[in-house]
């Protein structure tokens, strides 16, 4: 099966979700995304817990990051920890039963958060939704196989995070440019034509205030220069230049290389199609439900006295 695309859309697509994980996260709980990412690694690796230095493995995480959201976790009584027999150094943690209740709580409301955000009154979106967050916990498995099949949308927050993270870092070690740049780099590259910065910033579900400063920065860089037309003498139309042009590919490749490695080789076939629907098909439904809300009234309108 050829892989879909990892391209502005996927971006689009991860962003969106990411935040609405993000704010079911700041609704249900008090614990910031990293505890919660450590808890939910604990909690799905069993009644055996972890080392300390496995769970920083595994999340991608320092050392000491592990050590603060485990303390704040053990106060709350969500985790417990304890000194290996032979060596006190040797420190494992587990998720207690009131860990697992607050991860089953706060699992319930980011499912609620992602419905909302997306556009399920359709059937076929709904369940390509449904379709996607299964496949989005199969990217970083559960542990233990008593797992398996519990708290998918809190295991997607912590694969998506995994895979947000390691693209961001990857994309800036290739070619030093921050996520913001590198995205706005690569809608130029698909659009093949000159773009409004309030068109990109649509697009990339990016405040224009961002995208004008990540033009600012692609300019200083020499891959992008700003046009004006006499048509539209407010607007301001982006440009990337021949060595933009060079770097965008490079992005696009990184992107895909990253992809590859991070998320598509973990997955079935079935699960790729599910999450590339949600970047073709949902993100495309929920564009035109929100231009549809902005239409709402255009009829109605009257001279203002």
């Amino acid at each position: 099966m050829l892989r879909p695309k990892f391209d502005s859309t996927f971006f689009v697509a991860f962003k969106l979700t990411h935040e609405a994980l993000d704010a079911a996260l700041k609704k249900a709980s008090e614990l910031n995304i990293t505890q919660y990412r450590v808890l939910v690694k604990l909690l799905t690796a069993g009644t055996a817990g972890l080392p300390q230095k496995d769970v920083s493995a595994l999340l991608d995480l320092k050392p000491n990051v592990v050590t603060q959201a485990i303390n704040t976790l053990e106060e709350r009584g969500l985790a417990l920890r304890a000194n290996g027999a032979t060596d006190k150094r040797f420190r494992r943690a587990r998720a207690t039963s009131a860990g697992g209740e607050h991860v089953a709580h706060v699992n319930a409301a980011i499912v609620e958060e992602l419905y909302d955000l997306f556009p399920t009154d359709n059937a076929a979106w709904r369940k390509i939704l449904e379709a996607s967050i299964a496949a989005g916990a199969d990217i970083d498995p559960p542990l233990s196989p008593d797992f398996a099949e519990k708290y998918p949308a809190s295991r997607t927050l912590v694969s998506i995070e995994l895979v947000r993270l390691a693209i961001e870092r990857g994309l800036k070690e290739t070619c030093g440019a921050p996520l913001s740049d590198c995205l706005v780099m690569m809608r130029l590259g698909e659009a093949t034509r000159p773009l409004r910065v309030n068109d990109i910033g649509e697009s990339l579900e990016m405040p224009t205030a961002n995208v004008t400063r990540a033009v600012d920065r692609l300019a200083q860089r020499g891959w992008v220069k700003r046009m004006g037309s006499e048509r539209d003498r407010k607007a301001v139309f982006v440009v990337p230049t021949e060595d933009g042009e060079f770097q965008e590919r490079i992005i696009s490749e990184k992107s895909n290389e990253l992809a590859e490695e991070l998320l598509w080789s973990k997955l079935t076939p079935a699960d790729q199609e599910a999450i590339g629907d949600v970047g073709s098909v949902v993100i495309d439904g929920l564009r035109r439900r929100r231009a549809e809300e902005r239409n709402v009234g255009f009829a109605d309108l009257r001279p203002i006295d």
